[in-house]
């Protein structure tokens, strides 16, 4: 068995992107570790968050498929706009989004409802006792 070459082919603003990353990583057979930069180690334990941020390392051999890998996961939304992606059905889940939009809307309008009828019968008619 080898030992492990790293090398650095990414680096992150903070550590859940590169907790992201290197999960997806090794989820594809990449072995991958991140590291914080700078004193970063130090500001995660005393502040829970790092300015520093994080180096994603691979092995030598796996560096060009986890670049590509990176590529494709930090690519601007209007590039993957234009990549065709057969696994996801785009329309379906804006029809569900839509349908809970209108539940939510109609059971919005119905409290509103409940919460003011009474109050302009009260308002309008008086105390009826």
């Amino acid at each position: 068995m080898e030992g492990m070459k790293p090398v650095k082919i990414f680096s992150c603003a903070d550590r859940v992107d590169a907790d992201m990353i290197t999960e997806t990583l090794h989820d594809r057979g990449i072995p991958a570790y991140s590291e914080s930069k700078g004193s970063g180690d130090y500001m995660n334990i005393y502040m829970g968050t790092s300015m520093f941020g994080n180096d994603i390392y691979v092995n030598e051999k796996d560096a060009d498929m986890a670049k590509e890998i990176v590529a494709a996961m930090t690519m601007p939304l209007e590039e993957k706009s234009d990549v065709a992606d057969a696994d996801i059905p785009a329309r379906s889940s804006d029809k569900k989004i839509r349908v809970v939009r209108i539940i939510s809307l109609i059971a919005a309008v119905v409290m509103v409802i409940g919460a003011v009828v009474p109050s302009l019968v009260n308002i309008l008619f008086g105390n009826c006792y």
